[in-house]
């Protein structure tokens, strides 16, 4: 059983930790145009890094996509169930992944050097890649009676090590300048 998902893009220059919800759709996209490759091992020479996103932000999103994409309301699933994953190896290649559990599972031992937050990711792509993205929000509309309260008791772990990293020396902002 795999309760990690690790995956990294790699190029010559850098590696780049998916994070599913976190623009890595369209992060992929753009990575695809040069020369990499898919791989789940840590490379300590290159820099190495991700993009992180607001737990509660990350959650909701998360929750609409994989209700939309598997035809379901939020009365037909329990969501107690939501904050861990187990990563099946066939379904993850269809897609099929849980989109709601913590962005820490992603995060442990992979040895990152850079967090850009998603609110900074277009000031980044445009410094790195001078490009930027039309980030995918096809969920954005639909409406979640969902208890906030309730959720966030969920997400404090998730929330003080989001907080840890913004204040960290390894959170990115344009003025730190280009990392790779």
């Amino acid at each position: 059983m795999i309760f990690q998902n690790i995956e990294f893009y790699e190029t010559e220059r850098y590696q780049y930790l998916l994070i599913h919800k976190n623009a890595c759709t369209s992060i992929v996209n753009l990575i695809k145009k040069e020369n990499f490759f898919v791989t789940n091992k840590k490379n300590l020479t290159k820099i190495r890094w991700t993009v992180i996103r607001d737990p509660f932000e990350r959650f909701i999103s998360g929750i609409k996509y994989d209700l939309i994409r598997n035809n379901l309301c939020l009365k037909d699933i329990n969501i107690d169930n939501l904050f861990t994953s187990k990563i099946n190896k066939e379904t993850r290649t269809r897609g099929f992944v849980n989109h709601t559990c913590s962005q820490i599972l992603y995060l442990l031992n992979s040895d990152i050097n850079w967090y850009i937050d998603i609110k900074d990711l277009n000031l980044f792509l445009k410094m790195h890649f001078q490009k930027t993205l039309k980030l995918n929000f096809k969920t954005k509309d639909i409406k979640l009676n969902i208890n906030k309260k309730e959720i966030f008791k969920y997400l404090k772990i998730d929330y003080e090590i989001y907080n840890q990293i913004i204040k960290s020396a390894n959170f990115w902002e344009w003025q730190k300048g280009k990392i790779f």
